[in-house]
């Protein structure tokens, strides 16, 4: 199991306008637990999975050509747990450190603090590109790892569409997350790990409750993304439809939190059952 970006998800407003020439910092927090269905002859118990991961994104909003735009850095780390019978393994340690570069495609334009005080929310699009190193805590002969030890680049495009000025928001994430290989992957006397390109597609409805209060309906389905080690597919293609809500709470000025709860409905019978409890802080300056 690499645990790295691509375990990550996105949530209802991830990608609003803000004032240029700022800094915005967040701290995400992720628990997820996961259990693999047992084989028909009860000789593979089911794999049970608890994972704990956080990450700190650093980001400059920026004015890129009249348009708002972002350059970040992605710290994360992340504690492991997993069993399977009587076999049980640990790990803890730095995840595999993320550059990511956004850019406004239209209807979120570049503006001063000054300027965004009556700014008007809109329907709006933008280009985002994660690109992710590495660099992070790696045993070759552990079959868990904090870091995957491979490279990932993972184009994103956003399209937010609201009908109220942003009192309601219906959003579309589309990505894409192509990987390198890890050529030092020694489990069971192994060279290579190798995996296919993903695909994922979110769907966000938000409504504000009050001015400081809104909730979300999410929906996320992943396809492709099998891996192989030296050549031999795992048979493990992602097929998978999660559904999920949300809320997000204004607390003061330039800060907000969001608490979001998602869970697997539909996917593959061999692929792990799976629910995540995702908190998030915001603080802009």
């Amino acid at each position: 199991m690499a645990l790295s970006s691509e375990a990550r998800a996105g949530s209802a407003r991830d990608y609003l306008n803000a004032p240029v020439d700022s800094w915005l910092a967040v701290y995400n927090a992720a628990y997820t637990s996961a259990v693999t269905p047992e084989d028909g002859d009860d000789l593979v118990p089911g794999v049970r999975s608890k994972v704990f991961a956080q990450s700190l994104v650093l980001t400059r909003i920026m004015d890129f050509w009249g348009r708002t735009g972002g350059v970040s850095i992605v710290l994360p780390y992340a504690f492991i747990d997993t069993s399977a019978g009587p076999f049980r393994a640990s790990a803890n340690g730095a995840s595999d450190i993320g550059f990511l570069w956004q850019m406004n495609i239209f209807g979120g334009p570049a503006l001063t603090r000054a300027e965004f005080q009556s700014f008007i929310p809109q329907t709006f699009s933008s280009f985002h590109l994660l690109v992710t190193t590495p660099i992070g805590t790696y045993n070759p002969t552990s079959p868990i790892n904090p870091s995957a030890n491979r490279g990932m680049v993972s184009p994103t495009v956003n399209f937010s569409y609201t009908p109220d000025q942003g009192w309601t928001w219906i959003e579309t994430y589309v990505s894409g997350r192509f990987f390198t290989n890890n050529n030092n992957y020694l489990v069971g006397g192994a060279q290579t790990l190798s995996q296919k390109p993903l695909l994922r597609l979110e769907e966000h409805l938000s409504r504000n409750v009050t001015d400081a209060l809104w909730v979300s309906l999410d929906a996320f389905y992943n396809v492709g993304g099998e891996t192989s080690i030296d050549g031999f597919g795992q048979d493990n293609m992602a097929n998978t439809l999660r559904v999920g809500a949300g809320l997000g709470l204004r607390l003061w000025r330039g800060a907000d939190l969001g608490l979001n709860y998602e869970r697997v409905v539909a996917k593959p019978p061999g692929e792990p059952d799976s629910q995540t409890v995702r908190f998030t802080l915001r603080q802009l300056w």
